[in-house]
């Protein structure tokens, strides 16, 4: 196909699909966007190990050069149908006025790097973060709250994300994979447990448990949902994965010693007694047993995973990898401390593995990218509103009226906390599925806060008038 037949089949496509958004906007719909926007981000990487080596699909439509992303298309589209719904916003908060002041500030490093003459294929791609994190944060945050409750929206997400987490988990441990050539998607390496497939389960099953917990009566099937979500990261042989589980998790443990905790979860001792046999029993039947009929020493479970993931010669190789980028990384920020280098800067660093040197765009860090291309300004507004989101967010989950919002508020704090952690050994600002999962999760937690009053003072005044 020719960019021109493209460009028509586009047109036509996405005025369709503003047309939906506009009558989901009309409807009192809102939310169809964001659970389509989380449904399309697991197919696709439930579907495609690694975004760089996508194929010209459904996913991935464009010719040579010439290409877009789906996310990029429907936030655009979304908050446009939105704006011709609604109007501007009257009223913007002080987070949502950081995100916009970050937003800007990346185009400003955009300008930069144009005027600085910096690699031009890289400039467009990187700014497009503008799209994924604060576009996203503004999509999902325009929604209210309780539209993800009702006919049990964010249950039936956890359900559904089940399905392909379970195909992929089954056949990342039997080690199968698959060529599959279907017509306008093929799938070169289907079965692969990808980082950032792992990173988006782990993130909705952690959603999806903590909504459990906090509920009267259980549903067997969510929790039994759960499972394959939460159990992805330890099959994706990724280090970044697991950091951000074990931060998210970590948050969460840590909250859960407060005394709010103990209003908001519904977490019973016999139900930790149960949990606790199941998991001696699943180490008995994956472990023990077997050795005993082979007569083999019993192996740890996932202990050849852990082994591939922290101990193999590859991964020491990736961090002296990671070391390279940061060191070269200082020396071109302290060239530009406040300012930055603008977007698209490219830098050389030595590469242990195959001994050679390297051309890169990126550090693998999260503050130094930000760092190195938007200088301290840019950095600071990333981490002001960063800071002021999650502050917010733990203050919704003591504070807010209604139990379920805030036990979602406490998880969406414990995600974005994973992302950032995440983000120090890793990019994830280049990964466009885990940039619009980010932007998401934020805009979703200021939803959250908003939805009893959307100030501090309000929410003190709602927990002191109403039912939690």
């Amino acid at each position: 196909m020719t960019q021109a037949t493209i460009l028509l089949v586009a047109a036509a496509g996405g005025s369709v699909l503003l047309g939906v958004f506009v009558h989901w906007e009309r409807l009192g719909k809102e939310h169809y966007a964001v659970l389509l926007l989380i449904g399309m981000l697991v197919a696709e990487t439930s579907l495609y190990e690694n975004q760089d080596n996508m194929p010209r699909d459904l996913f991935h439509p464009g010719s040579g050069a010439f290409e877009f992303r789906l996310p990029e298309v429907v936030i655009t589209l979304a908050l446009l149908a939105r704006l011709v719904v609604r109007g501007r916003a009257t009223r913007v908060g002080g987070p949502p006025l950081l995100w916009m002041a970050f937003g800007a500030w990346i185009f400003v490093a955009l300008v930069e790097g144009v005027l600085r003459h910096n690699d031009h294929t890289q400039i467009p791609y990187e700014g497009k973060v503008i799209i994924y994190v604060v576009g996203g944060y503004a999509l999902a945050a325009g929604v209210p709250i309780q539209r993800f409750f009702e006919g049990r929206a964010l249950e039936r997400l956890v359900r559904w994300s089940a399905i392909p987490a379970t195909v992929v988990v089954l056949m990342t441990m039997a080690h199968k994979q698959y060529a599959v050539h279907l017509p306008l998607l093929p799938l070169p390496d289907f079965g692969i447990d990808g980082s950032d497939a792992a990173t988006i389960f782990a993130a909705i099953g952690l959603i999806g448990l903590m909504l459990e917990l906090a509920k009267e009566k259980r549903s067997r099937l969510t929790l039994l949902a759960v499972v394959p979500l939460v159990v992805s990261p330890f099959l994706s042989d990724q280090r970044a994965v697991l950091i951000f589980l074990g931060a998210a998790v970590t948050v969460v443990l840590v909250v859960a010693t407060g005394s709010t905790a103990r209003r908001r979860l519904r977490v019973k001792s016999a139900e930790v007694l149960l949990s606790a046999l199941a998991v001696v029993g699943v180490v008995l039947g994956v472990a023990v047993i077997p050795a005993a009929q082979s007569q083999h020493a019993v192996e740890v479970p996932l202990s050849s995973t852990f082994a591939r993931t922290f101990d193999t010669k590859g991964k020491v190789e990736s961090a002296e990898d990671r070391a390279s980028k940061w060191g070269v990384a200082y020396s071109y920020i302290r060239q530009h401390v406040f300012i930055g280098n603008g977007l698209g800067v490219e830098f050389s660093y030595y590469n242990p593995g195959p001994n050679t040197f390297s051309m890169t765009d990126v550090t693998e860090n999260i503050g130094l990218d930000l760092w190195m291309r938007a200088g301290l300004v840019g950095l600071g507004l990333f981490v002001l509103a960063l800071f002021f989101s999650l502050f917010d967010g733990l203050v919704a989950w003591r504070l807010h009226p209604d139990r379920m919002v805030a036990v979602l508020a406490l998880a969406l704090v414990a995600v974005v906390v994973g992302f950032v952690a995440k983000g120090m050994v890793e990019s994830i600002f280049e990964k466009y599925r885990l940039a619009t999962m980010l932007g998401l999760s934020l805009g979703m937690l200021r939803s959250a806060v908003t939805s009893a009053g959307g100030t501090r003072m309000a929410l003190h005044r709602a927990h002191v008038y109403g039912e939690v």
